[in-house]
């Protein structure tokens, strides 16, 4: 009885801690997030999309994320985000993504929003508009970025999803927030 009131105790103690950490990586993402470019996006702003070559993670009908590559010297997609979208394919894709958020189908736990991608000198290179907590990406000495696609999870119990079965294997690419400054 005096090892689980000991336990108890040590417990209580640590909470902070821990709901801290939690609460520090929730408050980083935020952080991350840009208001004005999510309302241009959700406006389907035409004038905000041709400064960008935009580029749709996972399939047409259930994208995880729209990657905002700013047209500069810089190009951040990593090797498999396919060809640019057209504006059509944009305004679809933005459509699509919120939906899927809306209907619950895939593990996208929050409202999708734009999330700036910063490198190592400061400079926001473009805007990845998302769900998913996490983006997993390279950043460079030089100022180069690369952004890997991001995958969901499905809450479709046969097969694994579309995550799956578009060699995703599930779950949401990253290991915790990568976007952001250094």
């Amino acid at each position: 009885m005096k090892t689980v009131v000991i336990i108890f105790i040590i417990s209580l103690a640590f909470t902070p801690l821990v709901e801290g950490a939690f609460l520090g990586l929730d408050l980083e993402l935020h952080s991350m997030e840009d208001q004005a470019i999510t309302a241009k996006i959700r406006a389907f702003d035409k004038e905000f999309f041709k400064d960008f070559d935009v580029y749709m993670s996972e399939d047409k009908e259930a994208p995880t994320a729209l990657l905002f590559d700013r047209k500069d010297q810089y190009s951040i997609p990593g090797r498999f985000w396919g060809e640019p979208l057209s504006e059509e394919e944009i305004v679809y894709a933005i459509k699509r993504l919120d939906d899927q958020y809306n209907e619950g189908v895939f593990e996208i736990p929050r409202l999708p929003t734009a999330l700036n991608i910063v490198n190592t000198k400061g400079e926001v290179l473009g805007y990845v508009y998302t769900g998913i907590d996490t983006v997993l990406m390279d950043r460079k000495d030089d100022g180069r970025v690369i952004v890997y696609q991001l995958r969901a999870e499905t809450h479709d119990s046969v097969g694994g999803g579309a995550g799956a079965a578009a060699g995703g294997g599930g779950g949401a690419a990253g290991a915790g927030p990568a976007v952001g400054a250094p």
